[in-house]
């Protein structure tokens, strides 16, 4: 006989947030790598147009940007389970107030209307939810 097992919110919150953290992790070390076996050599860029040097930094500057958004959530993801291991996973970071079971598996860190002020504070939405 098979044994039922009862998950909880927070198992699914668990392995939601590590799956979530493995694959930023993956992410990151894959943008990392291709960004380093990305080598331009020099006679290229001196024999281009000012247009094609242009689109040479500007993708670097996305990768870049990739990355460091990447790793702006892998530090959320990481913070969020910090909080599920010292139990207050589920709690507003600003006012301390039980985020709703639904908002709260969008992975957010903020009750709604912490994140409200805090996106009208900071002009807009950040990148992670978590």
């Amino acid at each position: 006989m098979t044994q039922v097992r009862n998950t909880t919110p927070l198992d699914e919150f668990r392995r939601a947030l590590a799956a979530r953290c493995d694959a930023l992790v993956v992410e990151i070390r894959a943008k990392l790598a291709e960004a380093g076996g990305e080598r331009i050599a020099p006679d290229a860029v001196t024999t281009t147009d000012g247009g094609d040097r242009a689109l040479i930094d500007l993708a670097s500057e996305l990768d870049l940007a990739q990355v460091q958004r990447d790793v702006a959530e892998l530090r959320d993801v990481e913070a969020a389970q910090a909080r599920l291991a010292e139990g207050s996973y589920g709690k507003c970071i600003d006012c301390g107030e039980p985020i709703a079971l639904a908002r709260l598996r969008a992975w957010p860190k903020r009750c709604t209307p912490c994140q409200e002020a805090h996106e009208r504070r900071h002009g807009g939405a950040s990148g992670a939810k978590l």
